[in-house]
């Protein structure tokens, strides 16, 4: 019955692919049509980018670091992640603060997701062709449908994206079928455009690697742009580490997977952006689609749209169906402690809280609405005034969008700053505190890395603001609704989350502490530092596996051992009885939450 029990769970293995699918995808490239591209007009840095990545995978690793250290103290079997590590150390009002600004950072990840599942594929803006300076023709899957195509297209594309997150209802079974499936498919497709790439960089390498070497040119507003932007690739462990109740012993495995996520995602990316940009000197927001126009051969023309297409379906319905987990997971917790309605914290038999992936779901419409449909709509109304319905190419074109891809991964990359910066605060101060043992190392990274995402945390928003006020006439209107939509959309998010707080949650908590304490004593006992002898444990007896390997060479295998080998012997049989019976004491409890 054990063994039946746990195959509803997450191993490390299922983990680490299915974090790496939520995570990674070949999309990244399109970014450097804002960040490397020599006539882009935002601070753009060329090739500079690809040690940026470099940059940010050692800063991603080290949050990740911090995780890992977090979980292994923590109640990680509960839901949350880096909610219940600021909520033990920090007190109630931050953890429930960093509890909903883990769930608010979805939205962003959300509406990219569905930005280019359809519009991204097919929309002018992000497929058509530059044939002559000032002269476009689309391709032959361009959905050109007027002033209002970007809104059709969206809906559609919202529409499919709800129906693939509906999927996680059919249970936890069905779930890791569908999302081994769609990552399968996600990553053989991919496949071809990394081949394609390959081959363009076999062709054009040394050209275009010596253009970007002339044409690079690094800038700070360029570098702290670009690490914003990117930092967003390495973000999702946050979000998906919220689910402990549905991963196998989360106190080991939560950190070695996000650790191991970390260095594959770096690896990937440093890898793949240097293919590309030997393989292309201009970029394109879809590079999915816009590769396949540097061949002359038919098939490939059309043959390589079409499994870009399939593949980016693939990658959605994959990453819609972990959204509707992760958002649930984010959910549960605040109603568990009683910031939202109690009927919220309910989890059915796979563990999954189907009435918090619900709220989840209506939620994100919304969000989807605001992000999407409101600029879609303005974008619309603007060109038909200026246009008609059906204005042209050149006229779409030259609309000032308020987002793309690199301003809304910047945004969602401010979020996870924040909470990656808490977390690493979280660890300082258990160090301080001598509850966590800290090493000399981590002493000198952790400070160093907070400072860093908290510079460019400020940064961002500095530059929303100065945009604005720097901005021409020609695109005044689309930074101007760019930033009034972000800057809104986090100060009614704080706002909300801390009104909310002081208004329903404390009346509720105090309320309970007078009706009943025990059940608040109860919830206030998830939330403390676990001792971490199992893992001092191990440390030992790995010292002493050492010390006697040592030992046995120094005295050249002599036998009977000496009296310092018989020992150091003896010292581990004691150390690992110990072992062995807290790993049971684990083993009964994971039972038991099962």
């Amino acid at each position: 019955m054990r063994e039946k029990k746990q195959t509803k769970k997450f191993s490390l293995a299922d983990f680490v692919w299915l974090g790496f699918n939520y995570t990674v995808s070949v999309g990244f490239i399109g970014n450097f049509a804002v960040l490397s591209n020599v006539t882009s007009d935002s601070d753009p840095i060329g090739m500079h980018v690809v040690w940026v990545f470099a940059v940010e995978g050692l800063v991603a690793g080290i949050c990740a670091w911090a995780f890992a250290k977090m979980a292994k103290i923590h109640q990680s079997n509960n839901n949350g992640a880096a909610y219940i590590y600021v909520r033990t150390s920090f007190g109630k009002f931050w953890g429930i603060f960093v509890a909903f600004m883990q769930y608010v950072s979805l939205p962003f990840l959300i509406t990219i997701q569905v930005m280019m599942l359809i519009r991204g594929a097919f929309g002018v803006d992000f497929v058509a062709q530059e044939v002559s300076k000032g002269h476009y023709v689309l391709p032959w899957y361009a959905a050109n449908w007027g002033a209002f195509g970007d809104l059709w297209l969206d809906l559609i594309g919202i529409l499919i994206y709800m129906s693939a997150s509906a999927i996680i209802f059919g249970g936890m079974k069905l779930y890791r079928k569908l999302a081994n499936g769609t990552g399968i498919v996600k990553w053989a497709t991919a496949g071809f455009l990394i081949i394609a790439g390959l081959a363009l960089a076999f062709q054009k390498g040394p050209e275009n690697l010596s253009y970007w070497g002339e044409n690079s040119h690094f800038s700070l507003p360029g570098f702290v742009k670009a690490f914003n932007s990117c930092f967003f690739f390495f973000a999702g462990f946050e979000t998906f580490s919220t689910a402990g109740k549905n991963i196998i012993n989360p106190e080991k495995n939560i950190g070695r997977g996000i650790t191991l996520i970390m260095f594959i995602s770096t690896i990937f990316y440093i890898v793949i952006s240097i293919i590309f940009f030997a393989a292309f000197n201009s970029f394109v927001q879809n590079m999915n689609m816009g590769t396949w126009n540097s061949f002359n051969n038919k098939v490939i023309l059309y043959g390589g749209p079409i499994i870009m297409i399939i593949s980016s379906f693939a990658l959605k319905v994959n990453v819609a169906m972990q959204n509707a987990l992760y958002g649930g997971t984010s959910i549960q917790p605040m109603a568990t402690e009683g910031y939202l309605p109690d009927r919220f914290r309910k989890l059915n038999k796979d563990g999954l809280p189907v009435r918090a992936s619900i709220l989840n779901l209506c939620i994100t419409v919304l969000m989807i609405f605001v992000w999407l449909a409101i600029p879609d709509l303005i974008k619309g109304i603007s060109l038909s005034l200026k246009h008609g319905m059906f204005p042209t190419i050149n006229d779409i074109l030259a609309y000032k969008q308020p987002f793309n891809i690199s301003s809304l991964t910047e945004a969602a990359s401010a979020i996870v700053i924040f909470i990656y910066a808490m977390v690493i605060a979280v660890t300082l101060k258990l160090g301080f505190q001598k509850k966590i043992k800290i090493k000399i190392w981590e002493w000198i990274v952790f400070p160093v890395v907070l400072l860093v995402l908290g510079f460019v945390f400020g940064w961002h928003y500095y530059s929303l603001v100065n945009g604005v006020i720097t901005s021409s006439q020609d695109d005044f209107q689309s930074k101007l609704t760019g930033a009034i939509i972000e800057l809104v959309f986090i100060i009614s998010s704080v706002s909300f989350a801390t009104i909310w707080y002081f208004t329903y949650y404390r009346r509720k908590y105090l309320q309970r502490m007078q009706t009943n304490p025990a059940l608040q004593a109860k919830l206030d006992s998830e939330f403390v530092i676990s001792d971490d002898l199992k893992y001092v444990t191990k440390d030992l007896r790995n010292e002493v596996i050492e010390y006697l390997k040592r030992n046995k060479a120094l005295s050249n295998g002599q036998e009977p051992p000496n009296e310092n080998y018989q020992t150091a012997k003896a010292l581990l049989d004691n150390i690992n009885g110990i072992y062995e019976n807290l790993e049971k004491k684990e083993q009964e409890n994971g039972e038991n939450d099962d």
